[in-house]
Parts: C-alpha cells; structure tokens; sequence
C-alpha cells in the first residue's frame, strides 16, 4: 500500500444494496478507488487489470466463496501480495482466526457502520485518518437508509413463503440452505442500513436454521415449531422498525 491517494480498493459482495452503501462510504468518506465485484469469479477477472491496493472480500457469497476466492488470488501474480480483508456475520473469535490463517489481514464484522467504514479499513492498513462528514452525504444515506426500509417487507415475505414449503413437510436440505442464505443476506443489510432488530431476529433465524442443517435427520416436530417462532419474531420485527441512525 502506497501513501498516494486516492487508494484503490476492490470490493467484493453479492449483495446490491450493501454494495451501493459500502462503496458511497469508501469513495465520499474515505476517498479510495473503489470497483465493486459481485462474485469472486468477477474479482479475479478485475484484479489484473484494477490493480486494487486492497481487496475487501465477502466470505458467503454463492459459487466461489470469499476463502476460495482468497485461495484464486493468491495463485495469480497479480495477487499474491494484495492485502485482503474479510467482511462477514461470522465473527466468532475460532472463525476470525480461521480467516486470518487463510491469509486475511483482518475482518471487519457484518453489520457495518457505514460512517466509520472508511476509517476501520484505514486503520487496518496502517493509515488511520480523521474523516468529516458532509451533510449532504448523511441526507444521501437516510435516503439509502429509507430505501432499503420499503424492500425489507419483500424479503420477508420470500423468507416466510420459503419456510412455509420447508415447514410443511417437505424438508428439503437444499432448500434450507438457500433459505439461510437468504437470512444471512437480511442479517447483513438490515443492520447495516439501522434496522438492528431485525437483523438480529434474522441473526436468531439462520442461526436455528443452521443448526438443522448440521444434523443429517429431518428435523421434528419440536424444531420445526421453534424454527416458526423465529420467523415470526423476524417478520414482527420487520413490520415495527424504524432505521435507528
């Protein structure tokens, strides 16, 4: 990393609305170069070509995941020594050692706080700075914010048709593990856009949710009853909450 600025970062997620929030926050905040990727496939096509100072990597993403997508990298020249910082939910102190010994600098934990984004990468790579805020990009980011408040109900929705078919009797493993994906991805975006309980509600949901899929029995009667109740807890949630930033 070089003390020029702008710095270039690649970043890495599959998921729309987090990409649109992160990459305001990195440019306008935190004056890097941003190019967004949504697949590690496409990261590893741009590297080359990008030369990013940094890449900040999705760990859940579908097909190539972000350790596989590290693994990729590290085998092109291009990439070998680019630094890597890991953002995820999955931030148990054994989970965070496991990325660091794969080669991540660092992690950074889902849901982030968009405003100190900029500032945490920084940090990490040895470049702390003071960043002030403009007011016309704080208006921008409640707009983002309120956004992302009218789509939340349509994630739910497709959340709660899904457990449905699961929840009927017809257990289906894959299913299941789209399904919490489709958590993981509420977990993420909602409490990075302020909407903190229902992001630990969905936390609560894929949580339960994995602990079905790490057994090889069909759930019983009981599970699947706890798994409603946390459904529902989430569609509560989501039907009562306002953006708290």
């Amino acid at each position: 990393m070089t003390d020029a600025a702008p710095n270039r970062i690649l970043y890495v997620e599959d998921d729309p609305d987090i990409q649109t929030i992160a990459k305001i926050a990195l440019e306008k905040i935190g004056g890097f170069t941003v190019r967004v990727c949504g697949s590690g496939r496409e990261a590893l096509d741009a590297v080359s070509g990008f030369a990013p100072d940094c890449v900040i990597l999705d760990v859940m993403m579908p097909g190539m995941d972000g350790p596989s997508t590290l693994a990729a990298l590290r085998a092109m020249p291009a990439g070998a020594n680019v630094p890597v910082i890991f953002m995820t939910a999955k931030v148990q102190s054994s989970e965070i050692a496991q990325y660091k010994a794969l080669g991540a600098l660092d992690v950074i934990a889902k849901p982030f706080d968009p405003m100190s984004l900029a500032s945490t990468i920084r940090n990490i790579l040895g470049q702390a700075t003071a960043t002030r805020i403009p007011a016309a990009l704080l208006d921008q980011l409640q707009q983002l914010r309120q956004g992302v408040g009218q789509e939340i109900p349509s994630r739910i929705e497709k959340i709660e048709t899904a457990w449905r078919s699961l929840g009927g009797g017809r257990w289906d493993a894959e299913a299941a593990t789209n399904l919490r994906s489709l958590l993981h991805s509420t977990v993420g975006t909602a409490g990075t856009f302020g909407y903190k309980q229902t992001s630990l509600q969905a936390r609560s949901a894929e949580s339960r949710l994995g602990a079905l899929l790490a057994t090889s029995n069909a759930p019983t009667h009981e599970q699947l009853e706890e798994m409603t109740e946390s459904i529902i807890a989430l569609s509560r949630a989501a039907a009562s909450e306002q953006p708290n930033r």
